[in-house]
């Protein structure tokens, strides 16, 4: 806890999802799960290592070179308390060579010489640690945005957090530290590992990545709840959560049960509701598009996992039900046992078949693994044909992985013979054909029984599940991607970055450079000057870059996609963010760290001087070719630089545009504003007029300020 803060009913006691890992005596040592193989230590820092074990135990913590018997070497001691908990610290390491070894040995006081548990954590290496937080940006990984250049690299590692829920701390969670190899960089943060890249091509040593982020979600679930009520914007809304949270536990197990079971026929009843009218008009349905029997020969084949707005071009603006098939060969030690369909997840519904029988349905779980049991009657012998309705309403649509494959059910592994094939992989070609063009969509939230608070976007409930279990691991910085869902409360949003960096700098240590993507371009193009709309979120994230200390920005408006809200250009993202760190955390004077940046805008009569800083070599626009293009422009006026200008009255207009001076300077005019008070530049969701840069390429950060009197 932050703060001490005292609810109406006592905070922050309820049980999570995750079940009892939280304050109970471990009487077997065991070490929370970021301490695993390949994992990589924060250098130069404090090496806390924490864990559980028998209470009153004697704890001895060993880091080593595992070189040779001779390498370097530090430890630490301590006694776990009457909760079994432990916690060490070990001095800094610097030696960024090599792999090391961690042992934690248990004694018992009555023997203090013979260990009587011991846990090894190999192959650690020592270097920069980095957090990757956010929204589906920044989850979005390599194969999502599909390119294929990205080569696996040795010395940068990850940790992703799964996508769980909690009311409380939690002090551990079920993720382990991967090397960056061919099977498993695919499935990797692609602003994370571009961002990694850029560090280690320059830092040389080891990069550590944890990756926690979820797509969809707002900012306040990222905040400690405590941080959040202590907040006078948004105490009223948090403690009453906590309340709630708190009430729920009052409920006994058999009202509980009984409220449960209502709802989920209700739930079932709506879902069986809305797929009756799709499959009234679909005709995949009547026309046995399920069926083993059916030639599906004529139909075109996707790559899955794959959105079908992003695969196939003519698909970008469908909505509707799009069928696939697969058929595959099951191997013949599994004839007669229990199988699990795993498809990944699923944007949004599915209705999906094996043989023609319907094993399973999933109705607007777009972030939920589908894994469906099929029994042996419905295998049968020989092939399978895999058949799946995917339904999709609104934007993108289809399989959005990371794992499709057909398994053997652990139960049924009754010898060696079973897992000569372990699995049988469904990614690649699946036949595709459209079946309805529909909008049609239906609200099961409501009918649900779950606990309060246990939502990805209930304030508070990500950071207990997916961020508390990494404190206080030992990290130089975070990046953070996300504002694409909190875009209609700009105003909130300048309160919430700066609270967030502040609570995870209270978990991590005020040490923690925090860099921040700003919103990349979305949604049509607009002629308004001022559109506002995702502009005001950009401001608000450019006022916690100017206003809370080490932090950086990472301008993107250049990278977006009018039609897609999940831009593939994202090696420029985690570029831009690895400049900033390069050169503000490490002292690489040679990277720029930003685009430019307004500082001021003062009036000179008529026309509005605007100085810029990160201006160095001076502010660029590309001409028509793609060709930068240095200022002055022998004195011309440019109205292709998105400046707008407004008088008293607040309405605003293009203004014309030069560079001037010492080239950190643009003068702008507009006829239309004879007395100029506010100038702005790129104040749209998508602001196709802003392209002014500097030497570097970087582009400008839309703003909006007040113009001042010229002294």
């Amino acid at each position: 806890m932050h703060h001490s803060i005292t609810f109406a009913v006592a905070c922050l006691t309820t049980l999570s999802s995750l079940g009892s890992l939280n304050s109970m005596a471990h009487a077997e040592l065991r070490l929370p799960s970021i301490f695993s193989d390949h994992m990589v230590l924060q250098r130069d820092m404090p090496v806390r290592v924490w864990g559980w074990s028998e209470p009153g135990s004697r704890i001895a913590v060993n880091l080593k070179q595992s070189t040779s018997d001779q390498g370097k070497w530090v430890e630490a001691y301590a006694t776990s308390d009457v909760d079994g908990r432990w916690h060490v610290a070990l001095p800094d390491v610097s030696d960024t060579e090599g792999s090391w070894t961690l042992t934690v040995e248990e004694y018992d006081e009555a023997k203090p010489k013979t260990p009587i548990d011991t846990k090894e954590v190999k192959d650690v290496l020592v270097g920069e640690v980095w957090i990757c937080g956010g929204q589906s940006n920044m989850e979005w990984t390599i194969d999502q945005v599909g390119d294929s250049n990205t080569i696996p690299r040795s010395g940068i590692r990850l940790i992703k957090a799964p996508h769980v829920l909690a009311t409380e701390p939690q002090d551990d969670i079920e993720a382990r530290w991967e090397l960056c190899d061919e099977k498993t960089i695919g499935n990797w943060s692609a602003v994370g590992f571009f961002f990694g890249e850029t560090l280690r091509n320059e830092l040389d040593v080891p990069i550590g990545l944890i990756s926690t982020n979820w797509g969809g979600t707002r900012i306040e679930p990222w905040i400690e709840r405590a941080d959040l009520a202590a907040h006078p914007m948004f105490s009223e809304r948090t403690i009453a959560l906590q309340n709630e949270i708190d009430a729920y536990e009052t409920i006994s197990d058999a009202d509980r049960t009984l409220r449960r079971d209502a709802i989920s026929r209700q739930r079932e009843r709506k879902a069986t509701s809305y797929w009756a009218q799709i499959m009234d008009i679909d005709p995949g349905d009547e026309g046995g598009w399920m069926t083993p029997e059916f030639d599906d020969d004529g139909w075109s084949t996707m790559e899955l996992p794959a959105e079908w707005e992003n695969a196939e071009p003519g698909m970008s603006d469908f909505d509707g039900t799009v069928w696939f098939r697969k058929t595959v060969e099951i191997p013949r030690s599994w004839r007669g046992k229990t199988l699990l369909l795993e498809l990944g997840r699923i944007d949004d519904s599915d209705r999906t078949y094996v043989n023609g029988v319907l094993v399973g349905s999933s109705t607007n779980l777009h972030d939920t693994i589908r894994t469906y049991e099929i029994d042996p009657e419905t295998i049968g012998k020989g092939s399978v044909t895999i058949a799946v309705c995917v339904m999709d309403p609104h934007g993108a649509g289809g399989f959005t992985g990371p794992s499709m494959m057909f398994t053997v059910k652990s139960e049924d592994i009754k010898d060696w013979a079973d897992r000569e094939v372990m699995s049988v992989d469904l990614h690649g070609t699946w036949r595709w054909k459209t079946g309805v063009a529909s909008t049609l969509t239906t609200n099961l939230d409501e009918e649900s029984m779950r606990k309060p608070g246990m939502t990805p976007q209930s304030p508070g409930t990500l950071h207990d599940a997916m961020i508390a279990p990494f404190v206080p691991y030992g990290a130089r910085g975070a990046i953070w991607y996300q504002g694409e869902s909190n875009s209609e409360q700009a105003e909130e949003y300048r309160a919430l970055l700066p609270l967030l960096i502040e609570s995870w700098r209270e978990d991590f240590g005020s040490h923690l450079a925090f860099g921040i993507v700003q919103l990349a371009a979305f949604k049509q193009a607009s002629d308004d000057p001022d559109q506002g709309g995702w502009a005001e979120l950009r401001d608000a994230q450019l006022h916690a870059h100017k206003t809370v200390p080490g932090t950086g920005l990472a301008v993107t408006t250049d990278v977006g996609d009018a039609n897609d809200i999940h831009p593939r250009r994202k090696k420029p993202v985690g570029e831009r963010l690895g400049w900033w760190a390069l050169h503000d955390v490490y002292g690489k004077e040679s990277f720029t760290p930003s685009g430019p940046i307004a500082l001021k805008a003062v009036a000179d009569g008529n026309k509005v001087i605007v100085t810029f800083d990160h201006a160095e070599g001076g502010l660029l626009v590309p001409t028509p070719e793609g060709v930068r293009e240095s200022p002055p422009f022998a004195g011309d006026w440019r109205v292709t630089e998105g400046f707008a200008l407004a008088g008293d009255d607040g309405v605003f207009h293009w203004a014309k545009a030069r560079f001037i001076g010492s080239l950190n300077r643009v003068e702008l005019f507009s006829n239309e504003v004879p007395i100029p008070r506010i100038v702005s530049y790129g104040w749209q969701d998508n602001p196709v007029r802003a392209n002014v840069m500097n030497s570097a390429g970087l582009p400008a950060s839309p703003f909006k300020i007040t113009v001042e009197s010229k002294n």
